[in-house]
């Protein structure tokens, strides 16, 4: 029997099988979906290439399954965040800008020549060199893909399925973040650079700060264009660019794999957050402690599961 005989057998097997609910309601959700965007009036066509992701991915069958799951998570990330726009203004509480600051100068104030005290990313703003622009820019855009890749590498090559809960982590990380910025919603180093410790300006269009320079460096606008549709100008506390990869980390050592390297990325988006002037170090350390949450909130889930 062939290759594509066979993967047909299969998938009609698995059609047969799934009954009425399994057939029709992925399909509706996905309709819902992009019916809620319409009446939001937020529509975009990058929506309906979400919804054709996540049914194409369903609908392949079993062969393609475990792709899917792996990938489902971050699907549902990328949902999350963009409703924000929807809810954001509405429910945040009062936004902080001056705070993040006032704390970043106590904890980790640099002291300059002229003998005042400056945030760590107010002094690297000063300090910026071409390679660092590159290599920063670069860590701060491969932030997720380099995490799909591990969680893939964990998926195929070491504990299988067990990898499954490094996606899911992820996404809790990053629900628990978002409502983090509804509780308290605090303003980036860029925005204090823009617009000074006053009172928040609702107004402010998101920017890609010290990531314009590897727009700059390379002819391209990758970044001004990503953040130019950001959800959520007040979103620095915690931050997930710096949480994530060491979500990763967590599992490296619970894994015994990947170790250095999972290590030695999460080091460098730490620093690419604080020289792109796109979060204070109080942001990323506070993003870690989020992602402890989300790793061993994962992880009780598990035993739990194991425990029957």
């Amino acid at each position: 029997m062939s290759a594509g005989r066979r993967w047909g057998g299969e998938w009609l097997a698995w059609w047969r099988g799934e009954g009425a609910a399994g057939r029709w309601l992925p399909l509706a959700a996905a309709a819902g979906f992009i019916a809620g965007h319409a009446v939001l009036g937020g529509l975009r066509g990058d929506h309906a290439w979400l919804a054709a992701a996540a049914l194409a991915g369903y609908y392949a069958g079993p062969r393609v399954r475990p792709a899917f799951r792996l990938l489902l998570p971050l699907l549902l990330v990328g949902a999350v965040y963009d409703a924000q726009r929807y809810w954001a203004e509405d429910l945040r509480g009062a936004i902080r800008v001056a705070e993040p600051h006032q704390w970043e100068l106590g904890w980790f104030g640099v002291p300059t020549p002229e003998g005042g005290t400056v945030t760590p990313a107010a002094w690297l703003q000063g300090r910026t060199r071409p390679f660092w622009d590159f290599v920063c820019g670069a860590a701060y855009l491969l932030f997720i893909p380099v995490f799909l890749l591990t969680a893939a590498w964990w998926r195929w090559t070491g504990p299988g399925r067990a990898a499954e809960d490094v996606m899911w982590a992820m996404f809790w990380l990053n629900v628990a973040g978002y409502a983090a910025y509804l509780v308290y919603p605090a303003a980036p180093p860029w925005y204090v650079d823009r617009y000074g410790l006053g009172p928040a300006i609702l107004t402010a269009a998101p920017e890609a700060a010290g990531a314009a320079r590897f727009d700059a460096l390379l002819g391209v606008d990758w970044f001004a264009s990503y953040y130019g549709r950001s959800a959520n100008v007040f979103g620095a506390i915690p931050s997930l660019h710096v949480g994530q990869p060491f979500l990763a980390v967590l599992f490296a050592w619970q894994f015994r794999s990947l170790r250095a390297v999972t290590t030695l990325f999460w080091m460098l988006v730490f620093f690419a957050s604080v020289y792109l002037n796109h979060h204070y170090v109080v942001d990323g350390l506070v993003g870690m402690v989020f992602a402890v949450g989300a790793w061993a909130a994962v992880m009780a889930w598990r035993r739990r599961l194991s425990r029957g």
